[in-house]
């Protein structure tokens, strides 16, 4: 995505980023609710904290003497501090703008899910977990990070394992021990939880350490309520208390990622109509008969 002047230039799924930075009900808080911690007036207070954490960044790299990420630094904060109704910025990085995406993605798997039910009657809806053990960065190493190519290799990975399903999923960005790591939450239909969680360990082994490890967990949905934290693409007031140091090297790595490149679709198409996002699945051509 570029920017200037605070006006994004999307490059991918053109229309549905519009549609949802041109459509201000994205930034309320009517349905769906991401719950009472994620109101449109806490995201405005976090966002200022988020501006003020990255001109304080901007200003340490100054002064270290690496100007350009100092320059880079002060475009992100210019760039969220400007973003308002009629003029949004669209990057990932804000938390006004990754809200709205959120919120966004969100109704539309509603609408979805109901759709796909019919035709998985006789099975369950889940959500996968699943974590490349060996797919971490150390904050300096975030810049290699192309999240667009790692969802293309998870696509690639399990349907070499023969997943032809249809999943709508989305990738996380969670820091750990002194690292981030990347790992997927998708959703899906199974008629054997136990089946697929054996399968996706194939994929995505544990260590042989005795350290705990989960990288695989499949857990039936009970409700819709599991979509919002699919679709949050990082834990932004956890990493606020407990990441300040490094989060600003991760915000240029979600503002240089498109918002609607977080998520992971097989067998489905993403559109957009009337300020919202669509999801259709994608009907199987058959053959002509010659």
């Amino acid at each position: 995505m570029n920017s200037s002047n605070h006006y994004p230039t999307f490059q991918r799924h053109v229309r549905a980023h519009e549609a949802v930075i041109n459509n201000e009900f994205w930034y309320g808080d009517g349905p769906p609710s991401l719950g009472k911690s994620f109101t449109a007036a806490r995201t405005a207070e976090r966002q200022r904290d988020v501006v003020g954490l990255l001109q304080k960044a901007a200003t340490s790299a100054g002064t270290a003497g690496d100007q350009k990420r100092s320059r880079l630094l002060w475009e992100l904060a210019d760039k969220l501090y400007g973003c308002r109704p009629r003029a949004r910025c669209g990057s990932l990085a804000c938390p006004k703008c990754a809200r709205a995406f959120q919120r966004a993605k969100t109704s539309a798997q509603q609408a979805l899910i109901p759709v796909l039910q019919k035709t998985n009657s006789t099975k369950k809806l889940v959500m996968a977990n699943v974590v490349p053990l060996g797919m971490t960065y150390r904050p300096r190493q975030l810049r290699h990070l192309d999240i667009q190519k790692r969802n293309r290799w998870l696509k690639d990975i399990v349907s070499r394992a023969g997943f032809t399903r249809v999943m709508f999923g989305s990738a996380d960005i969670s820091w750990e021990h002194g690292f981030y790591q990347l790992h997927w939450h998708l959703g899906m239909f199974t008629s054997n939880r136990k089946n697929l969680t054996k399968r996706l360990k194939k994929i995505f082994p544990g260590t042989d350490k005795k350290s705990y490890d989960r990288p695989v967990v499949v857990s039936k949905a009970w409700s819709l309520g599991f979509l919002p934290y699919k679709d949050k693409g990082i834990k932004l007031p956890n990493l606020l208390r407990h990441n300040r140091t490094h989060l600003p090297e991760l915000l240029l790595v979600l503002d240089r990622t498109e918002p609607l490149d977080l998520m992971v679709l097989t067998k489905l198409r993403l559109s957009a109509q009337q300020g919202r996002l669509i999801l259709r699945q994608i009907e199987n051509k058959r053959k002509k008969s010659r």
